[in-house]
């Protein structure tokens, strides 16, 4: 299931929702993290002052992913930028 996030704090309650879904503690999770129990409670409480490795690696740990999307209502088209070549799209530079 996806939940759209638009600000880090927006992210608290999935972190521990996930968390409580695998049936793990703070505790647990941390050891899996190799991290104190209240180092979680940190990412827990303000996950936007986390480093992204470290939200990705709790992810992960949970079982879930981060996706970047974008929203075509949302977004201004930079002009002074060209367009991406097909390779570029790809991935493929």
């Amino acid at each position: 299931m996806d939940y759209p996030l638009a600000l880090a704090e927006q992210l608290r309650p999935q972190l521990k929702a996930l968390r409580k879904q695998r049936g793990l503690t703070q505790a647990q999770l941390g050891a899996m993290l190799g991290v104190s129990q209240a180092r979680v409670v940190e990412i827990e409480a303000n996950p936007g002052a986390v480093s992204l490795q470290q939200i990705l690696q709790v992810l992960q740990l949970l079982g879930a992913s981060l996706v970047v999307r974008t929203n075509p209502l949302s977004y201004s088209i930079d002009t002074a930028s060209p367009p991406l070549r097909a390779e570029e799209k790809r991935g493929e530079w």
